[in-house]
């Protein structure tokens, strides 16, 4: 062979091996550089089967707004806010300095009538009176639409007395397990409250502009609270009675977990050394989990929507903002 077939061949094979060497140096370099893949992935099937609680959403089914042509006259409802009377038009002229006051009031369904709308559509005005004015709310709905669509639980800033009765029914007297720490005083001020403890409903009033039912408990040490509660009944609700309430001891369901554990659980804090399980208890689901691995350990990082961020390895909280 010609010296100078020699020498590219050669050249090329030398080439060719510095250039494998470099990827190869640069895939070990991005192994041990930190989390390797940290994309983000959806909650995995054994985390939405720990989110369902169907027990709960049994015990709390049957409590249905009513569309309105299944109404009756005279069907109560609850103002919650004087603000209503900016949306609703009334027969009686009101000033800016009259001391008019619907909220708490007892408000019943007299009926409803039609308004031409801008378009020249009829459209379904819902009528309500308290004995002393008449409101009228426009549903800006065509009449079938109205009638069989719009439900009880849709009139602004009212509450259906009636679905507050059905659920003061389910709930009196009930011993339950919390899963919020989200209590409040008879003002409606916030306090320091606990989850997975034992307490007793001894009352359901009706609630708020944004939360229809004000539920008060009280625990085994005689201190009483109150829960600003929706009628929804999914877990994705925020104040659902699933996200608020067990019908069953949870704590039962995580023998292991330490007294001390469950003091930060109970709380909604957590501390370094925590598993998942008892994170989770803690704080929730997260909105987004990132995986990976770093050396000879798997790393998992938490996101929550409040800004909280928990970083695991090998399946223990070793830091957290929280």
């Amino acid at each position: 062979m010609h010296f100078r077939e020699i020498h590219i061949k050669k050249y090329l094979f030398g080439t060719i091996a510095a250039t494998c060497c470099f990827f190869s140096l640069c895939l070990l370099q991005s192994c041990f550089t930190g989390i390797e893949g940290t994309k983000k992935i959806n909650m995995s099937k054994e985390d939405k089967r720990k989110a369902k609680a169907t027990d709960e959403e049994e015990f709390f089914s049957g409590i249905n707004a009513l569309p309105l042509q299944e109404w009756e006259k005279g069907k109560i409802f609850i103002a919650t806010d004087d603000k209503a009377l900016l949306i609703y038009d009334t027969q009686q002229q009101l000033f800016p300095n009259d001391s008019v006051s619907i909220k708490g009031k007892l408000m019943q369904f007299a009926g409803v009538e039609s308004k031409m709308n801008a378009a020249g559509d009829l459209t379904v005005v819902i009528l309500f009176t308290d004995g002393e004015r008449l409101l009228a709310y426009d549903t800006n709905k065509e009449f079938e639409s109205a009638m069989t669509s719009f439900k009880s639980d849709e009139v602004p800033m009212m509450i259906d007395a009636e679905m507050v009765m059905q659920a003061r029914k389910k709930l009196v007297g009930k011993n339950l397990w919390t899963r919020s720490n989200l209590w409040y005083d008879e003002n409606g001020e916030r306090i320091d409250g606990k989850k997975y403890i034992p307490v007793t409903v001894t009352a359901v009033e009706p609630g708020s502009l944004l939360f229809p039912l004000k539920v008060k408990i009280k625990d085994e040490s005689g201190e009483e609270a109150y829960m600003f509660m929706n009628f929804g009944n999914s877990g994705t609700e925020s104040r659902s009675f699933h996200n608020l309430f067990s019908i069953s001891d949870i704590r039962k369901h995580y023998p292991t977990i330490e007294p001390e554990t469950w003091d930060y659980i109970s709380i909604g804090k957590v501390k370094s050394g925590m598993t998942k399980d008892e994170c989770r208890l803690a704080l929730g689901n997260p909105v987004d989990v990132n995986s990976g691995h770093d050396y000879s350990q798997t790393i998992d990082i938490w996101n929550y929507d409040n800004g909280k961020v928990l970083w695991f390895e090998d399946g223990r909280l070793v830091r957290f903002r929280q």
